[in-house]
């Protein structure tokens, strides 16, 4: 039986971290052996008092150093044959030094919703063209079942729309923004939604289309709904979880 305190809040650096810190804790001292399941993440939440996103992003950390295994529709396993103490620094580095990927999508969705507005307002008919450029290249590459270089393409889109703007310095945010998206901790996430089920990559391609065809046609209202509609899609995907029915 899990028995976490509660995580005081504001103390730590990262809740990630101290949520695994304890699962690894209650391994090492056989509360779980190897092949048992976990409890499911919204029972760790509960118990600890802490968000699910906290808990999806330790149980992600875990799963990038094969401490946990994840099988889809049935849980979170603890691996076989494992040597913890070679493991646990690798997991407490992964999530010290990688921003949440949950508060880096609300950070990105309140400064971008902001920028394409601006860009539609003050982008040249080249700068349209650029972004449809890449646009064109992504969604070729997202048919073709690619994730893993769809996903980098990704950062060159909303990139050449926050470029629209011609404002230095929300250039610079967002780009910083997108550069934490080749963190370990946003790439395994990422990486096994998609292995889970490669069709899912379709509802990205239809929201990034909207996103784009709104831009050509200077919507500003369609290409906002577009963009808030793609950051909350990421947002499920990473973290609601058709593990949610646990």
């Amino acid at each position: 039986m899990f028995s976490f305190e509660k995580v005081p809040r504001g103390k730590f650096k990262s809740k990630g971290a101290i949520i695994a810190e304890r699962i690894l804790f209650d391994i090492k001292s056989g509360e779980y052996s190897s092949g048992s399941k976990l409890p499911s993440e919204r029972a760790i939440a509960e118990q600890i008092g802490v968000s699910r996103p906290s808990v999806r992003e330790a149980i992600s950390a875990l799963q990038i150093v094969g401490i946990i295994e994840s099988l889809p529709g049935d849980g979170n396993y603890i691996s076989e044959n494992l040597i913890i103490d070679d493991l646990s620094l690798q997991v407490k580095n992964i999530l010290e030094e990688s921003e949440s990927p949950y508060e880096i999508l609300q950070a990105r969705k309140v400064v971008e919703v902001g920028s394409v507005r601006m860009a539609i307002r003050d982008a040249t008919d080249e700068d349209i063209q650029a972004i449809s450029d890449v646009w064109e290249e992504k969604y070729n590459i997202g048919l073709a079942g690619d994730y893993l270089a769809y996903t980098k393409l990704g950062k060159e889109l909303h990139l050449s729309i926050a470029r629209a703007t011609k404002n230095s310095i929300t250039i610079s945010i967002i780009e910083r923004l997108l550069d934490i998206t080749v963190q370990p901790l946003w790439q395994n996430m990422r990486r096994l939604y998609y292995e889970k089920d490669p069709s899912r990559i379709e509802q990205m391609l239809d929201i990034h289309d909207r996103i784009v065809k709104a831009i050509q046609n200077r919507d500003s209202v369609e290409a906002i709904l577009a963009l808030e509609a793609d950051f909350d899609v990421v947002i499920e995907q990473l973290y609601s979880l058709e593990n949610g029915k646990e």
